[in-house]
Parts: structure tokens; sequence; C-alpha cells
């Protein structure tokens, strides 16, 4: 694409995890991002290896995202495409869940999406059509132990896409919600330093642990994430909306041993 056909895209969660992975796989492929983010610091370095980028200051929990989000879309020019990978997640038995991190996990993850979805939606339809891609996750289709707010808010993410994709169809949007399974990112960091914590394990042991059951016998890269996206992007996927899509290495459920929290649980 030269400058006057550069086709931008709005990514949340650019700047660490699976979000710069998406990042660099849409540079690869010659798309101007706009790049969103609540850790400033990190945006501005993310930023600094995207040649054709924008950056916002966002949080997709403050209901101001929605306006932000549309005005820098509008001002941008030729947004075709949204990408929400802002989220965060939670390993915990529920019986010690705050009711303040589930409603945090809830309201960045599934309530993020619906307001940057709000935000951009419409100018995609004033543009004449374009694509939304939900990272959602293989935990919102198979559920394990210790996950019931993650996987409810991703497990809401597909419904929500899917029931996007009806009402943006006839505007020539598209809309899928990608289902990662295992990829290392500093979520997963800080879900292996505390297992590590209540075990005694190496994080690096834990994460092979869990990596084990992965048919293809290793866990997923962010840029590989991104590569589906750039598919769900271009035009060869025009006709794919509505779906939420597997990139797991054939895995079908993330496992994680309750064991130590039951510890915790009883010890209280």
């Amino acid at each position: 694409m030269n400058e006057t056909q550069t086709r931008w895209v709005v990514v949340t969660g650019a700047a660490s995890g699976i979000g710069d992975g998406v990042c660099h796989a849409l540079a690869d492929a010659g798309y101007g991002i706009i790049m969103a983010d609540i850790d400033a610091a990190k945006l501005a370095d993310a930023a600094t290896f995207i040649p054709q980028s924008r950056t916002l200051l966002l949080d997709v929990t403050d209901p101001s995202a929605k306006e932000k989000l549309e005005t820098i879309a509008e001002e941008t020019g030729n947004v075709w495409g949204l990408v929400n990978c802002a989220g965060i997640s939670l390993v915990k038995h529920f019986l010690l869940n705050t009711e303040e991190e589930w409603t945090r996990i809830l309201r960045t993850n599934l309530e993020g999406t619906i307001r940057a979805c709000s935000g951009i939606a419409p100018v995609l339809h004033g543009n004449g059509g374009g694509a939304i891609i939900n990272i959602a996750s293989i935990t919102g289709r198979n559920p394990a132990a210790l996950q019931g707010a993650y996987a409810a808010s991703k497990a809401g993410v597909i419904g929500f896409s899917t029931s996007l994709a009806f009402d943006l169809g006839p505007l020539n949007v598209t809309v899928n919600a990608v289902c990662p399974g295992i990829v290392r990112t500093p979520i997963w960091d800080r879900i292996l330093e505390k297992e590590a914590g209540e075990t005694g394990q190496s994080a690096d042991a834990i994460f092979a642990r869990h990596t084990e059951p992965i048919p293809m016998g290793r866990p997923q890269s962010a840029k590989e994430i991104g590569q589906l996206c750039v598919f769900l992007l271009s035009d060869a996927a025009r006709s794919i909306s509505g779906e939420a899509i597997n990139i797991t290495g054939g895995m079908t459920f993330v496992d994680f041993d309750f064991n130590a929290a039951a510890a915790q649980l009883a010890a209280r």
C-alpha cells in the first residue's frame, strides 16, 4: 500500500502482549495503526517500532474512551478496522475473588470491548465498511478452574461479537472473535509468578506443564495472532463474519491447578 491507499486500523491494548504482536503483523502488511493503550510509557516505546502509527492514551473502562476513539479515527481518515486486544486476567478461586476484582475484569474485557466497538463502528459505516476483530480466549468457550470472571468476560466477548456481526453485516462491516490458547504475554507472566509463589516451582516449569496438552507441541506467539488478524482484515475474508476462531495449536482448553487456591480457601 502506498500513502494514499493506506488503510488504518485501531488497536486497543497495543503496547504489549498480543496487542503488540498484532501491531507488528499489521505494520508488516502495510496498514497504518492507531495504537491505543493505558500505559503511556509502554505506548510511546512500542510506537517507535511501528513506522506508520498514531498513539492514543486510553482507558477502555472510561466512558470517554468512546468519543476519544471516534475522534481520532475520524481525524485520521480511511480507518478500515478495529482490533480489540485490551484485556486483563484473574486466576483465583471464586470464593477468594473480591467484588472489585471481578468487576474490573468485566469492565475491562467485556465493557471495554463494547465501548471501543461503539466508538469505531460508526466510523467504519461512514467509510463504507471494514472489519472488527475482538480478541477473546479459548477460556471463553471452554472454561476451567479459577477463571470464573475471566471466562464470563470472554464468553461475553464471543456472544457480543456474534450479535454485532448481525447488526453490522448489512453495513459491510465484518465482526469476528479470535480465541487464542496459550500465548506467553505479560498476563501469563503474572499468572506464572503467582503460581510459582504458591507451588515453589519455577515459572518456566509451570508454563511447560500448561503447554503439554497442545497437540502442536508449542504455545502460540503474539505475532501469529496478529497474522490471523491480518487475514480477517483482508479483502479475502469479506465473507467471514460472526465467527469465533480458535488459534490454539489444537488445544481445546487451558487447565489450571486449583490445589493451591483451594488450600488458601481452606486456611481461611
